[in-house]
């Protein structure tokens, strides 16, 4: 039997937090109201609400009559208003607003799946959103496209609570992780050149400008966006200066370079002066566009017969692993890297801790 409770639930600071402990169609889901009292008026002896209170427990109470009321209505066969919505077109609106890629694939997949260019709010729920992750599923997509497509549906569905167009995200229901419906998220594979890969490498004849680029960020373990951006004014007294173009609002960094990163921008300077290009204010004033630079690098790799999956962001990895391979602290590495915290650099010293344990297995015995 359907039922809508009115509770309060202790908050330090605050007395008590109102919410409602909603029942319905063999769900249990908990709204909280963001309203507070200074007393428990649920019981019996605080019947009398105390003029500081009146305002935020007459509107719960409004709420919980609401509430109360949709459910009763439901239950008799009427469909609020709200249920009525079409989904898919509130998604388009929001996917308009993002101006995202990935919502676009999202509501491809949805479409497919759901065989029509309409879906109410009412008819997407549990039952529904297990069917279209088993639909996900049966396709070539991976766990990440997977995973990626339902956060985008779910973003979606978390805004249509704050709109008072549902009660409740129906996601609330899905479990994830190893036993559950959404698959768990995938560790990605950590790929790296080792200093024997680098000297085998630089030893292959290829574009100037493609190894210098390549080597810079293996040595100084920049970001491709901070290396692009990179300008000679940035540089001064062997220090290096950036703001991350990630964050907002975020303070400078100063990464002291190296022996081999300032040679490699010695050997920039001395090509930009034979170009007579020697005032071009960015470091790498000649690179070729996203695309192909990925494929140049690969096939540098390939022709230096390296069998890894090279990419730009390899040469921050490889800067990360050789820095903690050669006893710099993890802190320090963090630092050097600009990460937030040092938990997001702690995934470079699993990489080193396998590296070690696969070193103690090559020791020879007696």
């Amino acid at each position: 039997m359907a039922s809508v409770t009115l509770r309060t639930k202790p908050i330090e600071k605050k007395g008590y937090s109102l919410f409602l402990d909603i029942y319905n169609e063999g769900q249990r889901y908990k709204e909280y109201l963001k309203l507070y009292v200074s007393k428990d008026y649920t019981k019996p002896e605080n019947k009398n609400v105390l003029r500081e209170d009146k305002d935020s427990w007459e509107l719960a109470n409004a709420v919980h009559a609401k509430r109360l009321l949709a459910i009763k209505e439901s239950a008799s066969g009427f469909i609020p208003k709200s249920s009525r919505q079409d989904f898919i077109k509130y998604f388009k609106e929001q996917a308009a607003i993002k101006g995202h890629s990935p919502y676009q694939l999202a509501l491809r997949h949805l479409l497919i799946f759901n065989g029509r260019d309409t879906l109410t709010f009412k008819q997407l729920n549990e039952i529904y959103l297990k069917e279209f992750i088993a639909y996900l599923k049966s396709t070539d997509l991976s766990v990440t496209s997977i995973r990626l497509y339902l956060t985008m549906i779910n973003v979606v569905l978390n805004i249509a609570v704050s709109e008072k167009i549902i009660q409740v995200n129906p996601f609330k229901y899905i479990k994830k992780g190893k036993n559950g419906d959404i698959p768990p998220k995938q560790q990605k594979k950590i790929e790296y050149l080792s200093l024997e890969e680098l000297k085998q490498m630089n030893e292959c004849e290829y574009r100037s400008e493609i190894k210098q680029y390549f080597f810079f960020c293996c040595f100084t373990g920049l970001r491709e966006s901070d290396l692009n951006k990179l300008k000679w004014s940035d540089i001064k007294n062997g220090t290096l200066t950036y703001t991350q173009k990630k964050q907002q609002n975020a303070k400078p960094h100063y990464l002291p370079l190296g022996k081999k990163a300032l040679e490699i921008l010695e050997e920039i300077k001395e090509s930009q002066k034979k170009l007579s290009d020697e005032n071009h204010e960015n470091v790498f004033a000649h690179l070729p566009k996203e695309r192909a630079m990925g494929w140049n690098l690969k096939r540098w790799a390939k022709k230096a017969e390296i069998e890894k999956n090279i990419h730009i962001h390899v040469g921050r990895h490889t800067f990360a692993t050789l820095a903690l391979t050669n006893g710099v602290s993890l802190y320090t590495v963090s630092k050097m890297l600009g990460h937030s915290s040092i938990a997001i650099t702690q995934v470079y010293a699993e990489v080193i801790d396998d590296v070690k344990q696969q070193a103690a297995e090559l020791m020879p015995t007696f």
